[in-house]
Order: C-alpha cells, then structure tokens, then sequence
C-alpha cells in the first residue's frame, strides 16, 4: 500500500490517511520526510495525498474547501467568509460521517470530534459567531475576546456602579442590560417617581434610598449594590464581587441564557473573581479603574479557562493542540499575519543582541534579521505541519481564491491545487442532538440523610505547635536538665527579626551554605536583615556581630556538637497526635538520628522566656515527638545557651 502510494506521489511529504493501519506508522513517515525536507532548504515543503482511502467515511483523507476572495480582501472580510465556509462544512459532516473509533467500533461524527486549529488568536470570535448562528456547539480554548462576551460586559457595568455612585451611566446599563432586564421606559418611570429636591429631580443612583423605588425590581438591586457600596472600603474586592453576584443570582441568569455556552460564561464569572484576589491591598476601586481602562481600550483579554466538555466543535490555538488529537482538523484564519519580529535581534549564532537605535543601524543588523526571518519561517513551518498532524480521518484546508503575500496561507504551498474539494452539497444538514438534562432526584429525605452521614464523619483537627495549640499531649513528659529554669542577665535586645534572622542563619550553617566564622556570618545576617527591611520596613535594632556569634555558639554547645554530621535543617513534619482525628502539621528546626532513635531541636531566641513560655515550648516538642514516634527532643535557648532536653515516655 506504502509503496503504491509513494509511487503516485513521489513528491509527498506529508500523509493524512486512513489507509495505514497504524497511525504510529504513519507519524513515523511524516517525521523522517519532514526531517527530511527541512535539510534540503527546498520551496514546498508538506505536500498532502489526496487519494481516496478505503476508509470508514467514504471522504478523501485530505480536501480542500474554496473561499472566495477578491483581490486586495481586507483580513476580518477574509476571516468573516472562511468561517462561514468553515461553520457549513462542520454542519454538513456532523451525522452524516462514520468515523472509526481506536477500539474498532464505528460511529457518525459528533462535534467533539472536530478541532478547529488557529495559528494565531486573533478575532477568534468571528468563528464563535460563525458557529453560533449555525446552531453548533463549540468550546473555546482560545480565544482573547473576554470583553466582547455579554457576561463580561455585565459584570464591567456592575463593578464601575459599586466602585463609583456617580457613575449612573453603568448602573444604567446595568439596570437595562439582561441581568436585570428592565426596559427604558420603566427607568423613566423610576426616575420620574423619585422625590423632587429643591425643584429638581434627582437621578437615579446607587446612592438612591431604595425606599423609595416603586418597581419591586429594580428595588431589590438598588437594595443589594447599596448594601455592598457601603462595605467595599473595608470587605476585600473578592468577597464584594461574589457576594453581589451571589445575591444578584448572577450565575443562575447567566447558565439560563446561554445554553451550551453555559460553562463557558461561568467560567467567565469565575475569571472576574480571581482576578479580584490579587486586589486585597489594593481595593476595589482600582479594580473597576482597570477593568475599566481594559474595556475602554479594547484590550484583547484571555477567557476564563475550562475544560473541553467532548461534546462541543473545539477552538483551540495550534500551540495548545500539541499532544492531542481529532478525528477531523481544520486549521483555521491562515488569512492572518504572521506576528511582527521583535526590535530587538538575538542571533543564536554567535549570542548576540542587534538593534536600530533611532537611525543608527549597526552594520550586523541587516544580517541578524535575516537570520531571524528564516529561523521564524521555519518555526511556522513547523507550527502548520502540527497542526496538520493532529487529523486522525480527515485534515479540511480552506483554500483561498486570493491571499497576502505575507500571510500564513502562503507561507507553506499545501499544493491544495492537488487536493480534492470536499464535496458537502449531498451530504444534509443533521441537527445536533442537545443533551438529556440529568434528572434532580434530589429531596428532602436524601438531604437528610447526605446530612446525617456527613455529621457522623470523623472531624479532623489539625494540629500547628507552633502556632500555640492547645496540649493535647497525654504522655508523661521528662526533663533531664530539671526544673531549673535559665534567669541570665542578657542585654540583648529580642524581637521577631532577630528570631528569623537566627533560625534562617543556623539553617544555612547545618547545610555548609555559610562558613563557620564570625566574618561571613555576621556579613550573611547584614545581608538578611536588608532583605527582610526591603520587603518590610522594620526599625528594630539589630547587631549583626552578635546575632553572628550567638549562631556559631549554639552550634558549638555540647549538646548540639555531638549531632553536628548528622543534623538535617528545616524538616517538615507531620504525624498524628493524641488521638486519631488530630493530625499534626509543622516544622523542626532540626532532626538528627543516633543509636538511640530520632532526636528533635527546637531553636529559641527568646531572650528572657517567662515560666509560662517554658511549659508551652515543651508541650509544642512534645507535639512533634508524638508526630514522628521519637522519644528524646531539646528545645535550644540560643541567647542563653541553656538546653532543655524533653523525654516522651513511649
């Protein structure tokens, strides 16, 4: 069969077939042809075959299907016709075509089983709406067009009403957009009930005593937004932005109107959400200013993320594809540019860097853009020979009358001249079947009982020493050093900086990160403390020098030294407690194992601990005994050099 092939089409490089009985098989040919062509720098460089293969659709494994341009068709006229021409095609196919599936069971074409793969993202909502109007599901994993999605405009709306109350024209469109649905009129209405003050009547705003809004509607919002506007200078964006969309049922008004899109809208909602997180500091207000200025301009922004459903036509961007596969391909705006080289020129060749400064031009500019047109040629080239690998059964390539030169419909001659239309004309438009809705079995008795399960479930607790939990130690602890607690007389001066900055140094001493002398620690405590003073401004009084030698005397108490080649820094640790359900969770100091089993450090920079201080220390080792089964642990008072050894009876 191979051979037959190749005999008819000497020229072929790439091969999209049914025919192989081995998909690996046929991999295994386009990667060494390809290979192949790549060396010998030659025009063309995938050709498809086109015979028609003695496979389960009856369909020639590669076609073409013609877009009419005229000359000189600007690119979103050119996007507009090929996803028409794309959406019929996917109408047609979808019903009407058996494909064999990798269990050897045959199936018609559903639109799970077509990918349409974009080289670019660019106006991917042209085909969304291609697909819409012809009545196709399909998911986006692509697209950057979040602010043209109505959910996204509703939601800009409400976020500028709660962030500014004089901003009446977003509540406007709030108000007459789809989440709430009121008409002009009926705004007219509201307007004109509202009390008159001083011979003018005021306009309808966030600020407006919902009392005295007749519409029930229209009351309910105002009531909500007024609430949230109240708490937004002290409630963090995130929690102001789901409750409103909690308390506006939001998400319910959006999955009724969007039909198979739903998932896609919600996870739209849920993107907005996220976003204001990272806005705890900042507030609200400036959240609404870049939404803001993002919608304003027109910004092309990613949507929300969400997983393909299998049931749905995917959109997804070739470099997405890589990895996956379809049993029908379509690669998709090839009318679109390739993206501009940047400014700056790196030639790998000798690693260097070539820009125009102004009208300088270096000599070697000229040269290194060369080089970078042809390593990004052939970066495109690649990109289109994946996308075209991705087919299964069948690769549809729009062909256009007429393209730019600069295009990526030229960029590769898929000698479509050779390739077969894909003749759909005889083939009906199925409509797709729309899914079973699950049934709600749910009642009040199953409740009941999910309810009783869940209550009678373990609790579990977890367990933080060091955050000072209660003791839930039941063992009877030891104490070889006595009673006697250390009252020396320091005149250091404690604090949390310097704890962190003691504990971080005897980490750094026990890996060999630090040398043990007092000149490289005390410049490693200088460098810390800077660290820690860019992040956050302290004006504790730190001695470098003595927070050096205190570290370096710890390490070299005798009750330290004798673990020194076996001491193991920063340990997490976690086990269980007293009983089943608590769970411990934390970190040593430092482990270390000898003949007699695991022994613990705990490392303390109190300065002057009081009694108190002492007996929650040992019940937090004694947390952490319990934790990894061991029995012995030392709890390490660095200012003093006093060492509390703690036994926990086995």
């Amino acid at each position: 069969m191979r051979e037959t092939i190749e005999a008819q089409f000497p020229d072929n490089i790439l091969r999209v077939t049914a025919n192989f009985r081995s998909r690996g098989q046929i991999l295994d040919h386009v990667n060494q042809c390809f290979e192949e062509r790549l060396s010998s720098q030659q025009a063309g460089y995938v050709a498809l075959q086109t015979t028609r293969a003695a496979s389960e659709h009856g369909l020639p494994c590669v076609a073409k299907v013609s877009v009419e341009l005229p000359p000189l068709t600007r690119v979103d006229s050119a996007r507009d016709e090929e996803a028409q021409a794309v959406a019929e095609v996917c109408a047609r196919l979808i019903g009407n075509v058996d494909i064999k599936l990798n269990d050897g069971e045959t199936r018609r074409l559903c639109p799970g089983d077509i990918a349409l793969l974009a080289p670019v993202s660019t106006d991917l909502w042209r085909y969304e709406r291609a697909l819409e109007e012809a009545g196709l599901p399909f998911a986006s994993q692509a697209g950057k067009n979040l602010y043209k999605r109505q959910e996204a405009q509703d939601l800009v709306a409400l976020i500028r009403a709660l962030a500014d109350t004089r901003d009446t024209l977003a509540l406007g469109a709030l108000m007459r957009g789809p989440l709430v649905g009121l008409t002009e009129q009926e705004l007219l209405d509201i307007t004109a009930d509202l009390p008159v003050e001083s011979d003018r009547i005021s306009g309808l705003s966030v600020r407006t005593d919902p009392a005295a809004v007749r519409n029930p509607v229209a009351r309910e919002v105002l009531t909500v937004l007024t609430d949230l506007r109240r708490r937004i200078n002290t409630t963090a964006p995130a929690f102001v932005l789901a409750e409103a969309i909690e308390r506006l049922r939001i998400r319910a008004i959006i999955a009724a109107r969007s039909g198979d899109q739903a998932a896609r809208a919600l996870a739209n909602v849920d993107g907005f959400v996220e976003r204001a997180r990272s806005y705890d500091v900042r507030g609200f207000v400036q959240l609404a200013r870049d939404i803001d200025d993002e919608w304003s301009s027109g910004s092309a922004s990613p949507e929300g993320m969400m997983e393909a459903d299998g049931q749905s036509i995917e959109i997804v961007t070739v470099h997405s594809s890589k990895g996956l596969e379809w049993p029908v391909v379509i690669p998709i705006n090839r009318s679109s540019m390739p993206r501009r080289a940047e400014a700056f020129v790196h030639r790998r060749r000798d690693e260097s860097l070539h820009w125009a400064l102004g009208q300088v031009v270096p000599p070697g500019l000229g040269d290194a853009l060369r080089t970078e047109e042809a390593e990004k040629r052939d970066e495109n080239v690649r990109l289109l020979y994946v996308a075209c690998t991705r087919a299964m059964e069948l690769l549809v390539i729009p062909d256009f009358s007429w393209s730019n030169d600069a295009s990526w419909a030229k960029l590769l001659d898929f000698k479509l001249d050779t390739v077969p239309e894909l003749d759909i004309g005889r083939l009906p438009r199925t409509p797709v079947a729309s899914r079973i809705p699950v049934a709600n079995g749910q009642t009040a008795q199953i409740f009941a009982e999910e309810r009783s399960r869940i209550e009678a479930a373990p609790r579990v607790r977890w367990i933080k020493p060091s955050d000072g939990d209660p003791d839930v130690i039941t063992d009877e602890l030891s104490f070889e050093s006595g009673e006697e607690l250390p009252r020396d007389e320091n005149t250091v001066e404690g604090g949390r900086i310097r704890g962190i900055l003691l504990h971080k140094l005897m980490e750094e001493l026990i890996s060999g990160e630090l040398e043990e002398n007092l000149e490289a620690a005390a410049a490693r405590s200088n460098e810390l403390f800077d660290q820690l003073s860019s992040m956050a401004p302290t004006h504790a009084a730190i001695d470098v020098r003595e927070l050096a030698s205190t570290a370096l005397r710890t390490l070299r108490l005798p009750d330290v030294d004798r673990y020194r080649g076996r001491l193991v820094a920063e340990v997490p640790v976690y086990g269980t407690a007293a009983g089943p359900d608590d769970l411990v969770g934390g970190r040593a100091d430092a482990i270390s194992r000898d003949d007699e089993g695991t022994v613990v450090f705990d490392w303390k920079s109190d300065v002057d601990p009081r009694e108190a201080e002492f007996s929650t220390y040992r019940r937090q080792l004694a947390h952490y005994l319990s934790a990894i089964g061991s029995t012995r642990g030392a709890i390490v008072y660095m200012t003093s050099g006093y060492v509390d050894w703690v036994g926990l009876a086995g």
